[in-house]
């Protein structure tokens, strides 16, 4: 058996059909076939049900799956530590970042940041933090922007920065300019689905407060992003909490609906995460740098707000 083979195996377990993976490896249908039914034989299991359309993998297949991407994905960090020696920075990158984040986020520091690495493929994906926590783990991303802390033992955390959270309320009474957490109207306030770490965070503040949270009607919407979650809130009258770079683009007319919170000032931190063997360190290192570099100063003046510089661990912390 030997690397190539193993990469065509995972090509037709992505796409789920031997001819566009074949295309894909820039080899023949035939080639591709014939060296995936060598490595069959050899180990003596089958990997896929070529009978199936699309193409299936067998049980004992997944299992002789996940242990070919851990076999690939070592090869490609030897690959990167004898780059990073030699001074060279090539290959894939690919990073996961929570959709409450991307938006706001990526649009500052990202093309400048790809730029300054030519020879490196970035794949940058939208997932929310479960996901990322997952793939993560199983070493299918390199790296991961979510808000922290996770408290996972396999993944090391690197803070980035700290944003306040801001009341969003779209009522005609607009009261006084800065808001206490008690005295929210919760039955009019709407959230994000389930699986965004944003709803969570809301509720944490919600729960500080000992007012019940009562039904606002015989219906029950949540949002699948903060574009959506605005547009509704806007159209209900109702009120959300969002962090304060989702609000920093607002059109004057929704801002006027914008109101801080009465210290102490709810935040949400957010943070770079990677497998605690992770290698690609001179890339850590740069991209840390271009994020703090493009959030520093944009919540000056805001209180428990700041850009965090923390030092980046060796490998193995």
């Amino acid at each position: 058996m030997n690397i190539q083979q193993m990469q065509y195996v995972l090509a037709v377990v992505e796409l789920r059909h031997f001819e566009r993976a074949a295309e894909r490896c820039f080899v023949t249908q035939s080639t591709l076939s014939t060296m995936i039914g060598k490595f069959e034989e050899e180990i003596g299991i089958r990997i896929f049900d070529r009978r199936t359309k699309p193409v299936t993998i067998t049980r004992e297949g997944r299992e002789i799956v996940e242990q070919i991407r851990h076999i690939v994905k070592e090869i490609d960090l030897l690959d990167y530590k004898i780059q990073a020696l030699k001074g060279e920075i090539k290959g894939e990158f690919k990073m996961g970042i929570i959709p409450t984040v991307a938006p706001y986020l990526l649009p500052l520091f990202l093309l400048e940041f790809v730029k300054a690495f030519p020879d490196v493929k970035f794949s940058i994906e939208e997932k929310n933090t479960a996901e990322i926590q997952n793939e993560l783990k199983r070493r299918r991303l390199d790296i991961g922007i979510v808000a922290i802390p996770l408290e996972e033992p396999d993944l090391v955390e690197l803070p980035l920065y700290s944003e306040p959270l801001l009341l969003f309320d779209c009522h005609s009474g607009k009261g006084a300019e800065k808001r206490e957490v008690g005295e929210l109207d919760y039955s009019r306030l709407i959230l994000l689905e389930d699986e965004h770490c944003l709803r969570s965070q809301v509720e944490q503040i919600c729960a500080l407060s000992k007012r019940q949270w009562p039904l606002a009607s015989n219906f029950e919407y949540k949002a699948g992003s903060i574009d959506g979650l605005i547009r509704f809130t806007k159209s209900y009258q109702g009120m959300t909490i969002l962090p304060k770079m989702a609000a920093l683009g607002m059109p004057e007319s929704d801002r006027s609906c914008l109101f801080s919170f009465q210290p102490p000032v709810p935040v949400r931190s957010i943070g770079l995460v990677v497998h605690k063997h992770f290698v690609k360190r001179r890339l850590l290192e740069e991209l840390q740098k271009s994020i703090c570099r493009s959030v520093e100063g944009m919540f000056s003046g805001e209180e428990d707000a700041m850009v965090l510089k923390p030092r980046i661990p060796r490998a193995g912390q």
